[in-house]
């Protein structure tokens, strides 16, 4: 990947609402809950004007890449990716919300670097290369992108400690 790949360009005053990258990617994660989740949506398809974005699995409908694929892409900073984990009200201590493996988690690309990864693709000689990126690692029950790495749950927990003062 060059370094003329056409990423997206994320507007300051949407930083705070699409929350930060994954160290090393392109991968924004932010939390909060369900009716945060829309003002985050709202800013994510703004920044993805024009074309708009997918899930991960609708990348295959313009990358012509497996799931896999697209999961390694996003790990390695190939792809932009926004992350939405909707947090959930514990229902054992009152007023405490929760950052969960088995709550909703939202993933969207641009669909404007999807075009541009197939482009990129379409150009590529080496075979074992091309199979390599379109398949990715094979591991079709990729987790990364559903469950919150350890620095967001980090942050979240330093939010509430901060709440409860």
């Amino acid at each position: 990947m060059g370094k003329d790949f056409p990423f997206v360009e994320i507007p300051e005053h949407f930083k705070e609402i699409i929350g930060v990258p994954d160290p090393g990617t392109r991968l924004y994660r932010a939390y909060g809950s369900e009716d945060f989740g829309e003002t985050w949506a709202d800013a994510v398809f703004e920044i993805c004007h024009g074309d708009g974005a997918v899930s991960p699995g609708g990348v295959a409908m313009y990358a012509h890449v497996t799931r896999p694929g697209v999961h390694k892409k996003l790990k390695s900073g190939g792809l932009t990716g926004f992350i939405f984990h909707v947090t959930k009200t514990s229902r054992f201590f009152k007023g405490k919300e929760a950052l969960s493996n088995n709550a909703n988690t939202y993933c969207y690309i641009p669909v404007s670097e999807c075009k541009a990864w197939a482009k990129e693709l379409s150009k590529k000689r080496d075979k074992k290369e091309y199979i390599d990126e379109v398949s990715g690692d094979g591991n079709w029950n990729d987790t990364h992108l559903i469950n919150p790495p350890k620095h967001l749950k980090k942050k979240f927990k330093e939010e509430q400690k901060k709440r409860r003062k």
